[in-house]
Protein backbone atom coordinates (compact mmCIF):
# COMPACT_ATOMS: atom_id res chain seq x y z
CA UNK A 1 0.00 0.00 0.00
CA UNK A 2 1.00 3.50 -1.29
CA UNK A 3 2.19 5.71 1.88
CA UNK A 4 0.37 9.22 1.15
CA UNK A 5 3.36 10.84 3.08
CA UNK A 6 5.73 9.80 0.77
CA UNK A 7 3.60 10.45 -1.91
CA UNK A 8 3.67 14.39 -0.73
CA UNK A 9 7.09 14.33 -0.26
CA UNK A 10 7.77 13.66 -3.44
CA UNK A 11 5.12 15.94 -4.62
CA UNK A 12 6.76 18.33 -2.90
CA UNK A 13 10.62 17.89 -4.16
CA UNK A 14 8.87 17.32 -7.54
CA UNK A 15 7.61 20.92 -7.14
CA UNK A 16 10.67 22.60 -6.12
CA UNK A 17 12.61 21.41 -8.58
CA UNK A 18 10.51 22.76 -11.44
CA UNK A 19 10.45 26.03 -9.47
CA UNK A 20 13.95 26.55 -9.76
CA UNK A 21 14.42 25.21 -14.05
CA UNK A 22 13.28 27.84 -16.00
CA UNK A 23 10.06 27.41 -17.88
CA UNK A 24 10.02 26.14 -21.55
CA UNK A 25 8.65 29.20 -23.51
CA UNK A 26 9.33 32.14 -22.84
CA UNK A 27 6.33 34.32 -23.34
CA UNK A 28 7.85 38.09 -23.57
CA UNK A 29 10.07 37.09 -26.63
CA UNK A 30 7.62 39.77 -28.44
CA UNK A 31 9.39 42.22 -26.47
CA UNK A 32 13.00 40.57 -26.63
CA UNK A 33 12.49 40.87 -30.61
CA UNK A 34 11.43 44.76 -30.35
CA UNK A 35 14.55 45.65 -28.84
CA UNK A 36 16.74 43.92 -31.12
CA UNK A 37 14.62 45.94 -34.29
CA UNK A 38 15.13 49.01 -32.16
CA UNK A 39 19.01 48.57 -31.24
CA UNK A 40 19.68 47.21 -34.80
CA UNK A 41 17.83 50.49 -36.08
CA UNK A 42 19.98 52.49 -33.64
CA UNK A 43 23.08 50.94 -34.60
CA UNK A 44 22.57 51.34 -38.21
CA UNK A 45 21.28 55.01 -38.19
CA UNK A 46 24.82 55.87 -35.73
CA UNK A 47 26.76 54.02 -38.35
CA UNK A 48 25.25 56.03 -41.61
CA UNK A 49 26.39 58.97 -39.44
CA UNK A 50 29.60 58.62 -38.68
CA UNK A 51 29.99 57.49 -42.32
CA UNK A 52 28.56 60.49 -43.32
CA UNK A 53 30.99 62.51 -41.08
CA UNK A 54 27.79 64.12 -38.74
CA UNK A 55 29.76 62.73 -35.82
CA UNK A 56 28.32 65.55 -33.57
CA UNK A 57 24.88 63.99 -34.26
CA UNK A 58 26.05 60.90 -32.57
CA UNK A 59 25.56 61.62 -28.87
CA UNK A 60 21.86 62.35 -29.52
CA UNK A 61 20.85 59.18 -31.04
CA UNK A 62 20.73 57.07 -27.39
CA UNK A 63 18.59 60.14 -25.75
CA UNK A 64 16.34 59.69 -28.65
CA UNK A 65 15.66 56.25 -29.15
CA UNK A 66 16.10 55.32 -25.59
CA UNK A 67 12.22 56.73 -24.80
CA UNK A 68 10.58 55.27 -27.55
CA UNK A 69 12.02 51.92 -26.69
CA UNK A 70 10.95 51.55 -23.37
CA UNK A 71 7.38 53.38 -23.92
CA UNK A 72 7.01 50.42 -27.12
CA UNK A 73 8.34 47.65 -23.71
CA UNK A 74 5.99 48.92 -21.86
CA UNK A 75 3.04 48.63 -24.42
CA UNK A 76 4.19 45.21 -26.04
CA UNK A 77 4.96 43.81 -22.51
CA UNK A 78 1.32 45.04 -21.42
CA UNK A 79 -0.23 43.48 -24.15
CA UNK A 80 1.66 39.74 -23.49
CA UNK A 81 0.86 39.95 -19.53
CA UNK A 82 -2.61 40.30 -21.00
CA UNK A 83 -2.86 37.49 -23.16
CA UNK A 84 -1.24 35.60 -20.52
CA UNK A 85 -3.19 36.35 -17.84
CA UNK A 86 -6.53 35.58 -20.25
CA UNK A 87 -5.28 32.02 -20.15
CA UNK A 88 -5.18 31.66 -16.54
CA UNK A 89 -2.19 32.58 -15.30
CA UNK A 90 -0.69 35.51 -13.50
CA UNK A 91 2.29 36.67 -14.42
CA UNK A 92 4.91 37.47 -12.34
CA UNK A 93 7.08 40.74 -11.89
CA UNK A 94 10.82 39.54 -11.95
CA UNK A 95 12.31 41.71 -9.26
CA UNK A 96 15.44 39.24 -9.92
CA UNK A 97 15.66 40.66 -13.47
CA UNK A 98 14.76 43.99 -13.13
CA UNK A 99 18.09 44.29 -10.51
CA UNK A 100 20.09 42.33 -12.49
CA UNK A 101 19.83 44.33 -15.89
CA UNK A 102 19.63 47.97 -13.86
CA UNK A 103 22.81 46.84 -12.17
CA UNK A 104 24.58 45.96 -16.01
CA UNK A 105 23.43 49.17 -16.76
CA UNK A 106 24.22 51.05 -14.14
CA UNK A 107 28.21 49.53 -14.35
CA UNK A 108 27.98 50.19 -18.24
CA UNK A 109 27.37 53.77 -17.62
CA UNK A 110 30.11 53.95 -14.94
CA UNK A 111 32.42 52.49 -17.63
CA UNK A 112 31.35 54.96 -20.58
CA UNK A 113 31.47 57.99 -17.66
CA UNK A 114 34.87 57.18 -16.80
CA UNK A 115 36.45 56.96 -19.88
CA UNK A 116 34.62 60.20 -21.34
CA UNK A 117 36.54 61.87 -18.16
CA UNK A 118 39.81 60.62 -18.44
CA UNK A 119 40.35 60.26 -21.99
CA UNK A 120 40.30 56.87 -22.71
CA UNK A 121 37.38 57.14 -25.23
CA UNK A 122 39.86 58.91 -27.96
CA UNK A 123 42.67 56.47 -28.27
CA UNK A 124 40.80 52.58 -26.62
CA UNK A 125 37.20 53.45 -27.77
CA UNK A 126 37.11 49.61 -28.59
CA UNK A 127 37.31 48.47 -24.94
CA UNK A 128 34.06 50.07 -23.98
CA UNK A 129 32.65 47.92 -26.87
CA UNK A 130 34.22 44.57 -25.20
CA UNK A 131 33.03 46.07 -21.29
CA UNK A 132 29.33 46.58 -23.04
CA UNK A 133 29.03 43.22 -24.61
CA UNK A 134 30.66 41.39 -21.33
CA UNK A 135 27.94 42.24 -19.20
CA UNK A 136 24.98 41.03 -21.84
CA UNK A 137 27.10 37.54 -21.41
CA UNK A 138 26.41 37.87 -17.96
CA UNK A 139 22.79 39.04 -18.34
CA UNK A 140 22.16 36.54 -21.31
CA UNK A 141 23.65 33.88 -18.56
CA UNK A 142 20.96 35.21 -15.86
CA UNK A 143 17.95 35.44 -18.11
CA UNK A 144 19.16 31.57 -19.53
CA UNK A 145 18.94 30.55 -15.76
CA UNK A 146 15.90 32.66 -14.83
CA UNK A 147 13.91 33.30 -17.79
CA UNK A 148 14.40 30.74 -20.94
CA UNK A 149 17.26 28.27 -22.46
CA UNK A 150 17.06 29.83 -25.40
CA UNK A 151 19.10 32.98 -23.64
CA UNK A 152 22.07 30.41 -22.96
CA UNK A 153 22.27 29.92 -26.88
CA UNK A 154 22.50 33.54 -26.93
CA UNK A 155 24.72 33.94 -24.24
CA UNK A 156 27.20 31.54 -26.12
CA UNK A 157 26.94 32.97 -29.73
CA UNK A 158 27.91 36.97 -27.94
CA UNK A 159 31.08 35.05 -26.01
CA UNK A 160 32.24 33.51 -29.83
CA UNK A 161 31.79 36.91 -31.28
CA UNK A 162 33.94 38.47 -28.71
CA UNK A 163 37.10 36.16 -29.32
CA UNK A 164 36.37 36.08 -32.71
CA UNK A 165 36.66 39.96 -32.76
CA UNK A 166 39.53 40.04 -30.15
CA UNK A 167 41.66 37.38 -32.66
CA UNK A 168 40.78 39.43 -35.70
CA UNK A 169 41.67 42.58 -34.00
CA UNK A 170 44.46 41.01 -32.73
CA UNK A 171 46.00 39.73 -36.01
CA UNK A 172 44.61 42.74 -38.09
CA UNK A 173 44.81 45.45 -36.17
CA UNK A 174 42.24 47.51 -34.01
CA UNK A 175 40.03 48.66 -36.85
CA UNK A 176 38.53 45.37 -36.52
CA UNK A 177 37.54 45.80 -32.90
CA UNK A 178 34.08 47.47 -33.97
CA UNK A 179 32.78 44.66 -35.22
CA UNK A 180 31.72 43.49 -31.69
CA UNK A 181 29.39 46.32 -30.94
CA UNK A 182 27.15 44.71 -33.74
CA UNK A 183 27.26 41.86 -31.60
CA UNK A 184 24.65 43.60 -29.00
CA UNK A 185 21.51 43.85 -32.07
CA UNK A 186 22.73 40.67 -33.27
CA UNK A 187 22.09 38.69 -29.69
CA UNK A 188 18.67 40.65 -29.32
CA UNK A 189 17.32 39.61 -32.75
CA UNK A 190 18.56 36.15 -31.89
CA UNK A 191 16.75 36.14 -28.59
CA UNK A 192 13.96 36.95 -30.06
CA UNK A 193 13.52 34.68 -33.17
CA UNK A 194 14.65 31.68 -30.63
CA UNK A 195 11.86 32.66 -28.35
CA UNK A 196 9.24 33.35 -31.03
CA UNK A 197 10.38 29.43 -32.47
CA UNK A 198 10.56 28.28 -29.05
CA UNK A 199 6.66 29.33 -28.66
CA UNK A 200 5.11 28.31 -31.87
CA UNK A 201 6.77 24.98 -31.38
CA UNK A 202 4.93 24.22 -28.02
CA UNK A 203 1.92 25.23 -29.30
CA UNK A 204 1.80 23.16 -32.23
CA UNK A 205 2.73 20.65 -29.79
CA UNK A 206 0.09 21.25 -27.35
Amino acid sequence: MEDPQLLNDVRFLRDVVAKTQPPAVNRFWPVTLMWGVVVTAAFVFCAFLGTTGRLSDLPWVWPAVLPVAWLLHWYIGRRVRMNIQEHGVRPRFRKDLVLCWLSIGAIGLLWTAAMMMTGAMSGHWYVLLFVWASLHVVGFVINGILLSREWLWVAGLMLAWMIATFLAGFLGGADFYWLVGWSIPATYLMAGILGWRNARLHSVSA
